[in-house]
């Protein structure tokens, strides 16, 4: 969420941003996230820190069964487009589809990363990969965002809400 806020406090980066958000790609890659619809939360998608939050929410909701997670695995964004991953099947949205330019500044693919997860259910985690380029004058290399990704969390304990209690009626 640094970033993100980063963005919304420098007018300049978050003009660099709002036009990919406000666009029409960007309403049919939520359209598409919505209609693949969820799935029952994987147990082993939520980090550790999160554990006693969502025991209490699956208690809330009659149990782990009743708590969804969205069923899109991957979301990979690059400068060509940006990719759904659902079961290993890509769905691409290519910015040259929708009429647009191939993203020159990548650096700015991390906040549409958050921008995304936060339509996204379930527990994600944002990574990225960069290039270092070489600046002149003496100065250091600097590092520059080539692919961002967004995979859903996954850890190899497993979560227990703990036994369901019975409900009384009367």
């Amino acid at each position: 969420m640094g970033l993100w806020n980063k963005l919304y406090k420098n007018p300049r980066e978050q003009e660099k941003i709002r036009p990919l958000l406000e666009s029409r790609m960007m309403r049919d890659i939520l359209m598409e996230i919505g209609q693949r619809g969820n799935e029952q939360l994987d147990a082993q998608s939520v980090p550790l820190e999160q554990r006693a939050r969502a025991a209490k929410l699956a208690a809330a909701e009659g149990g782990a069964a009743e708590l969804k997670q969205s069923v899109v695995d991957e979301v990979q964004l690059d400068e060509h487009g940006i990719t759904l991953f659902v079961d290993g099947e890509p769905t691409a949205f290519l910015y040259g589809s929708y009429n647009y330019e191939d993203i020159e500044d990548t650096d700015c693919l991390p906040a549409v990363a958050q921008f995304l997860v936060q339509h996204l259910r379930g527990y994600y985690n944002i990574s990225r990969n960069f290039m270092t380029v070489e600046r002149g004058g003496g100065k250091p290399p600097a590092e520059k965002t080539r692919t961002v990704f967004i995979r859903r969390h996954h850890e190899d304990t497993p979560f227990d809400p703990g036994p369901l209690q019975k409900k009384k009626l009367f």
